[in-house]
């Protein structure tokens, strides 16, 4: 029960940095200990072989991001600015957050999964989902969907345990996070 507890925090906390965090540096911090929340939960039902693809692919994804988010040069930007957007983000998150909590118990009566693995993927559907419906750039976007992605993983891993789906999930992951090195501004464009 404390540990549930602790990782439903954790999961707040780390889509709190990727919804409302200036840098990319720190978003793609929040989105790894995403998949490392999402690999404990799916590690209390899967084997140790399976859970770990699915972190090992979610990190090396955000380690393909980071490599093309590198000339993007935002060393100086500050952890946390406050703007009208990063506020409307985090109420629109909180307001989906109360929503989910309100609900999930009748979403757990449908999927007939432990109650914390329905919880904290609804929970990540939901920030992925407002993330990435509300930002415009190309790395927001696939940071939205990846995030979503990691939800969706932890409910449908509760459901499925298969070795083939788990391979084509991972990659998928690592497509989407080349999509983001394929239309990230490379330096000249941004110096154009």
């Amino acid at each position: 029960m404390v540990f549930n507890n602790v990782l439903i925090f954790a999961t707040y906390f780390a889509l709190i940095m990727v919804l409302i965090t200036s840098g990319w540096r720190f978003k793609l911090v929040g989105l790894a200990i995403i998949y490392l929340i999402s690999f404990i939960v799916i590690l209390q039902i899967w084997p140790v072989a399976l859970a770990s693809v699915k972190l090992i692919a979610g990190w090396m994804g955000i380690i393909l991001i980071s490599a093309s988010q590198y000339t993007q040069g935002d060393e100086n930007k500050p952890f946390l600015t406050i703007d009208s957007q990063s506020i409307f983000r985090l109420l629109i998150a909180a307001l989906v957050w109360i929503m989910i909590t309100a609900e999930a118990s009748a979403f757990n009566e449908w999927l007939p999964i432990p109650y914390t693995n329905l919880y904290l993927g609804l929970t990540i559907v939901g920030g992925g989902l407002i993330y990435a419906s509300v930002n415009k750039q190309m790395f927001d976007v696939i940071l939205g969907v990846l995030t979503l992605l990691a939800g969706f993983d932890i409910i449908y891993s509760s459901l499925e345990g298969s070795a083939l789906v788990t391979g084509i999930f991972a990659i998928m992951i690592i497509l989407i996070s080349l999509l983001n090195s394929y239309f990230s501004p490379t330096s000249e464009d941004m110096v154009n």
